[in-house]
């Protein structure tokens, strides 16, 4: 069962790929609730907004990400999410030698809005606040943040996902999708061990379509009593 608070999954995917999303979870056996939130955890089960009660004895839960408490200590005003708004050299205001980077600070797009919190933003503005750095010591300008979109991606099960690849967001569905996905994730991976490894682990639970035998630490918890409160 997946609870969502917005009126659709995948927000930041276009409209097609959401229904494409929602289509296929349903098909896979999954309810999805929109529009509502967990208020409280049991347990034994979840309570909704709308009072409804769902048994279970595990709950996921995937939320928004928060800057560091750090940021609220250092006495400069904090925008979105606790984060830092940064100057578009990534610095931060009345600070010219201080940057804000990652999911420390909101930094914006070329639209105007903040860019997402995803690694990519993180990683290029890292790499963007060294060459600043570097422009410093060399007595040059300093350059603003140019985010380079290599585009979004949602994996949602065995060949399905969802991809939009690059600036303009062209769309890939299905298992097209899903190799694409695989390709990036290991692609990204820091070591050609650490490649290949990965190839030979997600080759073997695809095709093979087994798992290893469970193992319970604790046998009597084996047994779930839905009236556990």
């Amino acid at each position: 069962m997946l609870v969502d608070g917005g009126q659709t999954i995948l927000a930041a995917f276009s409209p097609k790929a959401q229904a494409y999303a929602t289509k296929t979870l349903k098909q896979r056996g999954v309810q999805v609730r929109l529009g509502m939130h967990v208020k409280e955890v049991h347990p034994g089960h979840v309570v909704l907004s709308d009072g409804t009660t769902i048994p279970t004895h595990t709950v996921i839960w995937a939320g928004g990400l928060k800057a560091s408490s750090l940021s609220e200590n250092v006495g400069i005003k904090t925008g979105h999410g606790g984060r830092i708004d940064v100057q578009p050299d990534l610095t931060v205001p009345g600070f010219p030698n201080v940057y804000a980077l990652g999911d420390f600070a909101n930094i914006a797009g070329p639209d105007g809005n903040h860019l997402p919190q995803l690694a990519s933003v993180a990683e290029q503005s890292g790499k963007w606040c060294a060459k600043n750095i570097l422009a410093d010591l060399a007595g040059e300008p300093r350059q603003p943040f140019d985010y380079f979109d290599k585009g979004i991606m949602a994996m949602i099960g065995r060949n399905a996902a969802v991809a939009e690849v690059g600036e303009h967001r062209h769309e890939l569905q299905g298992a097209v999708a899903f190799a694409a996905w695989v390709g990036v994730h290991a692609a990204l991976l820091s070591s050609t061990r650490a490649k290949v490894e990965a190839f030979i682990e997600w080759a073997w639970d695809y095709f093979g379509k087994s798992r290893g035998d469970a193992i319970l630490d604790r046998a009597k918890q084996k047994d779930i009593d839905w009236n556990d409160d």
